[in-house]
């Protein structure tokens, strides 16, 4: 048989657990919230000098991954095959008389329109 009624201490001891839980809520979801939104900041867009992008470095893990070259000449994989006329690039502008475009791929930077990667997608 279960016993309904509360007697004084565990009154007091539920009552302390649900002040502490409504006053450490809001400063928990607070510090996760910001922090949430700090780290998207920090991958959203890290500029380089001048405001521009940087360009992604073919060391870079992600780039290691899709076997990202910054020459698509010099992949057999590759089949002729670029980021220009891959779905998932953006031409942006022309560096050292180089073409650039963002890739959804690599977030926050841009790349050689000359390159490639395994995950190249024909253009729709």
């Amino acid at each position: 048989m279960i016993d309904n009624k509360m007697n004084r201490r565990s009154f007091f001891s539920t009552l302390a657990k649900i002040t502490g839980v409504a006053v450490v809520a809001p400063a928990v979801l607070t510090t996760v919230f910001s922090s949430a939104a700090n780290a998207q900041k920090k991958r959203g867009s890290a500029p380089a000098a001048g405001g521009a992008l940087p360009l992604i470095d073919p060391n870079d893990s992600v780039a290691k991954a899709v076997k990202y070259i910054e020459d698509y000449k010099k992949s057999p994989e590759a089949k002729g095959n670029h980021c220009i006329t891959c779905g998932f690039y953006t031409k942006t502008e022309v560096r050292a008389g180089k073409e650039v475009g963002t890739c959804t791929i690599f977030a926050g930077k841009v790349v050689l329109g000359d390159a490639w990667c395994a995950s190249w997608n024909k253009r729709a």
